[in-house]
């Protein structure tokens, strides 16, 4: 697969042999040239790097899972998921895939041809300097980067060094300083000096991983001196919470412990504190980078929970008398009730704690997805999609709701209510995923080789395992509890037109799907979500794309035109080097329709998603969470996909929402369109102007769009007439966020069905089969319901000898030539008056009814609302 984070099949045998490394829990690993990824589900690395795109990531093995009911993971002959040989999602030419940003891979008329750019929307590793693309003609190579090298290993262990701060290029913070008084923060808040606000800050906590070999695993002797400590005042607006936080420079690669956060709220009954972070150890998975991986097994740790139980301390600070809560590490049947499967200390600013609870148990959906483990300790799991995105939330204590729920600690748009987030620090666990499941799923049989058993807590933790005092722990400090999403980002007063309510499920299909919803009102039937900006830089770096602002203001004024009630755009301009412009000006048009979060975190690794170091896209991964978790509680419907990608009611239907009314008659959560290229039609783009350069010799053309045509008729030229065969594995989806608990760009990754035991399932009446596959979804019926038309746009380079390759009787022709009305491929060869060899079909209906629809909405100046 391709994208971010995904590519290759399984684990990767490097150097052509395979070593079992086991550090951490019994011997240190050292990762060179000839590492060597897990050998369970390990293939050998045969794939070269493709240029991907910005926005719309393929991953790899997910959709569907081996319909064997075997239990045996051992017979599984080392693929994970009946799926693992899916391609890259980018159309393939000559064996490399060319752009594809989803909704940001148009090359505008001011696009740079053949220029490389350094350092965009990417944090660059130290030591990495002009990395070219695998891609690239002048850089081929199927190993990677060449000169990608890591700061020495040993530096990330020696005390003070930064820990992986040093290879993400970056030195010790300037205000990293021991634990101590804080000078009071001043600033003027509604006129008045705000001068004791409680300052964001991180507890850097030393981490020995050599403990880790000891069994029972030794208590922490940690103190407050031996925090460091960060702080970040600069984290001060709850409407600029998702731009002022510290994402790009986080505490993490310091103490990988403390999770890499890329967003947090409240949900909307003000019951929890929702975070949305990522796996930071995926950002970079290659071979050169065993020792920084790591560093950061802390940061998968996370990930899986830990059973604890509460015990009074008789000795507090200083050796005084305590009365204060402390956490012990346990068994599952010790575990206090609400602590069974936790991770985190949540400690308010009012005093009280809770204990976090996970979206979805990890393991388990490894389990029913068949794959050998959830994590390796090499690194090498970036193709498991699930354990990208670490999604935990913090229990509101019962006195705090209401006030949370109502937002009243916001004042100003500050808060004035926090929570500190305390890490419970044990070993990543590695291997199958069945040797700790929690309680709930009891009755899953324990898989695995003879050599391997059951995670034994009282043997690796022993029996008395107290956690330090809060005071003496790492911890992220003074988190803002901020107001409900609707209340921070939506005016209450517009666009309540659009509000329906939500049926809920039936009988019949809450007892299908083994869970009820309440029947409660909905603001909106159907939300969309992008994360987008204004420019961007491909994969590699490799083109500048600049027309994304004339792009958005059409793929937004077509969706509303279709039935869409609310768009959320997670914008992403700011992160780019040339940035400054952002989409401000497009989203303020549409008042009330249009929800735009400044969104500035740059994605960690802008590579491909196949080869070694595989992308990661960290920013569009967390964005897509956020929007789902703030706002899809808000909706029926919810679809996230991208401004080239347009989802258009066919046959007797003129909106989405009578489609997904239908949808739920039948019972279906989720919604998949299914995805081909379209071509531009050569006579509604501007007239060819032909230039040679060292890529080109033989001359090419910038495929540009006339200004007084839409995007959406010039690329109304199909491949296939429907229903298309010949397909891109890119679907897009529109799902019951209600239903869906991770969605990953393509796929309905977890659900609330995939999520039950054996025994809730069979109390469902729900067949049960250890390999999940999702039984409410449809592909939808592209003639008669609705289908995707995917404008994504051909660049310069793509057009290399057209004026021959599009003459010839099977031509290798990316740009459009229709088929005359009546005529197909099964007529042979059919060619235009100009001697051009037809290539695409048009589609009627969008043709004849959404153009003119699109053209008479855009014709119609819509004035930014004044401030």
């Amino acid at each position: 697969g391709g994208g971010g984070g995904g590519g290759g099949a399984g684990n990767k045998i490097l150097g052509g042999r395979a070593i079992r490394r086991n550090f951490g829990g019994g011997g240190q690993a050292a990762f060179g040239s000839d590492a060597a990824a897990e050998a369970g589900g390990a293939e050998i690395d045969e794939s070269s790097d493709v240029d991907g795109s910005n926005g719309d990531d393929q991953e790899e093995g997910e959709e569907g899972a081996q319909d064997d009911d075997d239990d045996n993971i051992d017979d599984d002959d080392d693929k994970p998921a009946a799926d693992d040989d899916e391609t890259d999602n980018d159309d393939l030419d000559d064996g490399r895939a060319e752009d594809a940003r989803g909704d940001e891979n148009a090359i505008g008329n001011n696009a740079d041809a053949g220029m490389k750019f350094k350092g965009r929307n990417v944090v660059q590793p130290f030591q990495i300097h002009n990395a070219v693309d695998d891609d690239d003609e002048r850089a081929d190579n199927e190993e990677g980067i060449d000169d990608a090298k890591v700061v020495d290993a040993g530096a990330i262990h020696e005390e003070g060094s930064g820990g992986a701060r040093a290879i993400f290029g970056r030195a010790d913070a300037q205000n990293t300083k021991a634990d101590g008084p804080t000078p009071p923060a001043t600033k003027r808040t509604g006129g008045a000096l705000l001068s004791d606000r409680p300052v964001l800050k991180a507890y850097i906590e030393p981490i020995d991983q050599d403990d880790w070999k000891i069994k029972p695993l030794p208590a922490r002797s940690t103190s407050s001196a031996t925090l460091k400590v960060r702080e970040y005042p600069e984290v001060d607006s709850c409407r600029r919470l998702t731009e002022q936080f510290p994402i790009d420079d986080p505490p993490t690669d310091e103490d990988p412990f403390l999770p890499w956060i890329h967003d947090l709220f409240p949900t909307s009954d003000g019951k929890y504190i929702q975070f949305v972070a990522q796996n930071r150890r995926r950002c970079q998975s290659g071979k050169d980078y065993g020792e920084l991986k790591r560093f950061l097994q802390p940061n998968v740790a996370l990930f899986q929970h830990v059973p604890v139980k509460r015990v009074e301390s008789g000795v507090g600070k200083d050796g005084a008398a305590s009365k204060a809560t402390r956490y012990r590490l346990s068994t599952h049947d010790e575990a206090d009730p609400d602590a069974v499967a936790t991770r985190f200390i949540c400690r308010f600013s009012t005093g009280q704690e809770t204990l976090s609870v996970f979206n979805f148990d990890y393991d388990y959906h490894t389990y029913r997805k068949r794959y050998k483990s959830t994590f390796t300790e090499e690194g090498f799991d970036n193709h498991i999609l699930w354990n990208s995105q670490l999604l935990f939330k913090c229990p509101v204590p019962e006195e705090l709701i209401e006030t949370v729920n109502a937002g009243t600690s916001v004042i100003d748009d500050e808060a004035t209510l926090f929570v500190d987030l305390v890490p419970i620090r044990t070993p990543p666990r590695y291997g199958y995923p069945t040797q700790f499941l929690q309680p709930r799923y009891k009755s899953v049989p324990m898989v695995g080789a003879d050599d391997e058993f059951e995670f034994d807590a009282e043997r690796e933790w022993g029996k008395e395992h107290i956690l330090p005092e809060i005071g003496s722990s790492g911890r992220w400090e003074n988190l803002p509890i901020c107001k409900p999403s609707l209340m921070t980002y939506v005016d209450d007063e517009s666009g309540n037109e659009n509000r329906g309510k939500d049926k809920g499920l039936t009988l019949s299909q809450e007892k299908e799907v083994g869970y009820t919803t309440d029947n409660e009102e909905k603001r909106w039937k159907t939300i969309a979500c992008t994360w987008t900006s204004a420019s961007f830089f491909t994969r590699g770096e490799r083109r500048h794309v600049t027309d994304n602002v004339k792009r958005l203001k059409e793929w937004a004024e077509f969706h509303f035109l279709s039935g869409f009630d609310h768009i959320v755009i997670y914008d992403n301009s700011e992160a780019q080097e040339d940035g400054g412009a952002t989409l401000e000006p497009i989203t303020s048009q549409f008042p009330g329709k249009i929800t735009r979060i400044n969104w500035p975190s740059k994605v960690c690794n802008n590579r491909p998603g196949t080869g070694d170091n595989k992308g990661e896209r960290s920013s569009q991964y967390a964005a897509e969470s956020s929007c789902r978790l703030r706002f899809g509680e808000h909706s029926e419907w919810l679809g996230s996909f991208d401004i080239d990608e347009y989802m258009v009611p066919m046959g007797d239907y003129m909106s989405m929402a009578d489609i997904l009314s239908d949808m739920d008659k039948q019972g279906v959560k989720i919604l998949t369109f299914q995805s081909m290229r379209a071509w531009p039609r050569m006579e509604l783009l501007e007239k060819p102007e032909k230039f040679v350069n060292e890529r080109c010799p033989e001359g090419c053309f910038h495929p540009k769009v006339q200004d007084d045509v839409t995007f959406m008729q010039t690329y109304n030229c199909d491949q296939e007439r429907p229903p298309r065969k010949n397909l891109m594995p890119a679907e897009k989806q529109i799902y019951r966020p209600s239903y869906v608990t991770l969605h990953f760009v393509h796929y309905s990754t977890v659900t609330k069905v995939s999520q039950l035991s054996k025994e809730e399932t069979e109390q469902a009446g729900i067949d049960w089969r250890r390999g999940y596959k999702e039984l409410a979804v449809k592909i939808v019926d592209e003639e008669k319901e609705a289908t995707m038309l995917h404008t994504k746009s051909v660049v310069w380079d793509q057009t290399k000898k057209w004026e021959k390759a599009c003459k010839l009787n099977n031509p290798i022709c990316k740009v459009g030539f229709p088929f005359p009305d009546g005529k197909d491929r099964s007529d042979g060869v059919v060619r235009n008056e100009d001697g051009y060899t037809c290539n695409c079909f048009v589609n009627k209906k969008i043709e004849s009814v959404w153009v003119p629809k699109l053209e008479a909405a855009l014709s119609i100046k819509l004035e930014p609302q004044a401030q």
